[in-house]
């Protein structure tokens, strides 16, 4: 098949698509993908693996076969990330089918997972240059494992020291916070005036370095959002029985309520944007001759788009004869599943953080409310979770790519790679835990799948619009299309609405942090200070293996 364009030439020499990359990919993906279960199992927790990853592939590559390079090293990363997420779904979203008495069937997981996954990669594969090439998405993640592969060939030391110092000032600050020898929250509740308000910051290294690579704009458009939530609508809803005291029950009755508005939100600003780019996009498919598009893209969108098909029609095959579930039911979930995939990669390129809990009891809700049976939404819900996360991760690391001039058709390559390797050791990896550990054992207590067992139960016994109110979802719907066409970070502003405010005010942090020095000593050395940003992180996420390591010796 004929490519849409003419190969692009990409910058530099030397090794990008090797063995060694692939393999170390692989390698380390399947250790942080045991990371990765092991948290969400155990603790209900997750970490930033990317720049982990990428980290480790600037020390350790360089070591098999000489001296490596920024795009090898992206490769490796590419690879290890996909490897990681491919399975991630397991521990939250299989534990409750588990719990109503399913059976774990190996061969129909790993084909669930599988297809999904490579469903997510080709359809935001399909969207690359309309986010990648999005100047209002800062992509903070990217731009921190970026940083981290710059130290390969960098002639400015300095900027190396940098990093360095924050990784090691990271790893003290979370040690130390883990140990409990210094605080990593701070509360303001008991200082607040009127019943219903509730405010806390983490100052942890990761908030902190995130929200100072977001920059202030949009750290300060979240910032605001959270604080309209905390302390206005928190004490009206709590008088008017709209929900629970947030500060009383943990922010949990206040997120079910702007659940509805959040996903309107998200979703209009993951639309909106693409289509004012409609002209751009169809033009990408090439279907007429002169039609080629300026781009660094090497692959062939038709191709893509005919695996994406292949892949729905072979998931779609599967779940209805395997499983009974009606081929339109299926079909519908599917394409709410790719609008979500958009709004989980728009959420993250604006904000670093992910959507995927509000993302993933909404398609829970859409389930019920189609087919009314409990189990057939957990398995469209651990479908959707896979597309979404998938397509996440590969539009993140196609940014990535697009930052160290990396190859974008290799970069897929490498991510259907790991996807497969990750799905296949994952779920034998889950089967593994299920058999030795069971579902309710002290140490996997699967925090996430007990609270889906528990939105699936009492969706079952009060109606789907118990949890999820279509008035406030066109509510949230209206006011994303605001946003987009004033310009304004709609995807964050949506999780704002949603999460907690102590992750919010802790970004916010990292974003003021920024725009102080921005103020005070200009613009370049606020860019260079993204080392130091990028290394709390790395020292964070460093912290967490630690600390993981430290509990399975124990």
């Amino acid at each position: 098949m004929k490519k849409d364009m003419q190969t692009p030439s990409f910058a530099g020499s030397g090794r990008e698509f090797s063995f060694r990359a692939i393999f170390f990919g692989i390698l380390i993906g399947l250790m942080l993908m045991a990371l990765m279960m092991y948290l969400d199992a155990v603790l209900g927790l997750d970490t930033d693996v990317a720049v982990v990853a990428s980290m480790i592939g600037v020390i350790l590559i360089p070591l098999f076969g000489g001296p490596t390079n920024k795009r090898e090293v992206n490769m490796m990363q590419t690879c290890a990330t996909a490897t990681t997420f491919a399975a991630y779904s397991l521990t939250g979203n299989v534990v409750p089918l588990l719990m109503m008495g399913e059976e774990l069937r190996i061969l129909p997981t790993f084909a669930i997972l599988l297809l999904a996954d490579v469903m997510g990669i080709c359809f935001v594969s399909i969207l690359r240059d309309q986010f990648v090439y999005d100047e209002n998405l800062p992509f903070p993640g990217a731009v921190m494992c970026t940083t981290a592969m710059e130290q390969i060939d960098t002639e400015d030391k300095s900027s190396t020291k940098i990093l360095a110092g924050a990784v090691v000032v990271g790893l003290i600050v979370s040690f130390l916070q883990n140990m409990d020898y210094i605080p990593w929250m701070v509360s303001f509740t008991s200082w607040l005036p009127v019943k219903g308000m509730s405010l806390e910051m983490l100052i942890m290294p990761m908030t902190l370095g995130m929200g100072y690579v977001l920059g202030a704009k949009i750290a300060l458009c979240m910032l605001a959002a959270n604080l309209l939530v905390c302390l206005v609508e928190g004490p009206i809803g709590t008088s008017q029985g709209w929900f629970a005291n947030p500060a009383e029950d943990y922010f949990a009755g206040i997120q079910d309520f702007n659940l509805p508005i959040a996903v309107g939100t998200a979703l209009f600003a993951a639309l909106i944007p693409i289509c004012r780019q409609w002209r751009t996009f169809a033009g990408a498919f090439n279907f007429k001759k002169g039609a080629a598009q300026e781009t660094d893209r090497d692959y062939s969108m038709k191709s893509v788009l005919l695996i994406l098909l292949a892949a729905t029609v072979a998931l779609t095959a599967f779940c209805n004869l395997y499983y009974g579930i009606s081929i339109i039911h299926l079909l519908i979930c599917i394409v709410i599943s790719l609008l979500f995939a958009m709004i989980a990669v728009r959420v993250y390129a604006e904000s670093g953080l992910s959507a995927g809990l509000a993302l993933n009891i909404t398609m829970i809700v859409i389930a019920y409310l189609l087919t009314k049976n409990a189990v057939f939404s957990m398995l469209i819900a651990f479908m959707n979770f896979n597309m979404f996360i998938l397509a996440q991760d590969t539009m993140y690391d196609l940014k990535i790519g697009q930052m160290v001039k990396a190859s974008p058709k290799k970069q897929i390559r490498a991510q259907l790679i790991g996807v497969f390797f990750g799905c296949l050791a994952g779920t034998f990896l889950f089967a593994g835990i299920i058999k030795v550990f069971g579902l309710d054992g002290e140490l996997f207590t699967f925090p996430f799948g007990n609270m889906y067992y528990s939105v699936i139960s009492g969706i079952s016994e009060g109606g789907a619009t118990s949890l999820f109110n279509p008035m406030r979802f066109v509510m949230g719907a209206g006011f994303g299309t605001l946003l987009s066409f004033a310009g304004l970070p709609a995807g964050g502003i949506a999780l704002a609405l949603y999460l907690a405010p102590k992750t919010i005010m802790g970004i916010a942090l990292g974003g003021i942090i920024r725009w102080i020095i921005e103020k005070t000593k200009g613009d370049a050395l606020a860019e260079k200070m993204d080392n130091a940003a990028t290394g709390l992180v790395i020292g964070d996420a460093v912290v967490c293996v630690i600390m993981v390591i430290m509990s399975l010796a124990a």
